[in-house]
């Protein structure tokens, strides 16, 4: 299955999309459907929807620990929990073995996977 996933990857617009479903995949998945409705409305209530997160991760990244806190006031490292499982879908889905620092880098991690998706396909 592994090596189907990789082949159906041909653009930066494929890598794009699965960034954007293993971001909807934990929304949904750890917060329930009702929450991550609720985060969505916000991103989207300052112009960011889940389909941007690829081209502008630290948007993301910076909206999640508004909304959920940071620092000694955020809900149990949630923002970086939330990130750290994004990124461990998404490298699982690739076929990728790659250990993720905690807390993790992500809008680092979703660059480089863009990036190096869209070396690969420029090479082809």
């Amino acid at each position: 299955m592994k090596a189907h996933l990789l082949l159906l990857i041909q653009t930066k617009a494929d890598i794009d999309r699965l960034i954007i479903e293993a971001v909807d995949e934990v929304l949904n998945y750890c917060l329930g459907t009702a929450n991550a409705s609720i985060i969505c409305d916000y991103l989207k209530k300052r112009n960011y929807s889940l389909d941007k997160i690829p081209k502008m991760p630290e948007i993301f990244s910076e909206e999640l620990r508004n909304l959920l806190g940071f620092g000694s006031r955020q809900i149990l490292c949630a923002p970086s929990i939330l990130e750290e499982q994004v990124l461990e879908i998404l490298y699982k889905k690739l076929g990728i073995c790659q250990s993720i620092e905690k807390p993790p880098n992500f809008p680092k991690h979703i660059r480089t996977l863009r990036e190096t998706f869209g070396r690969i396909n420029n090479s082809r």
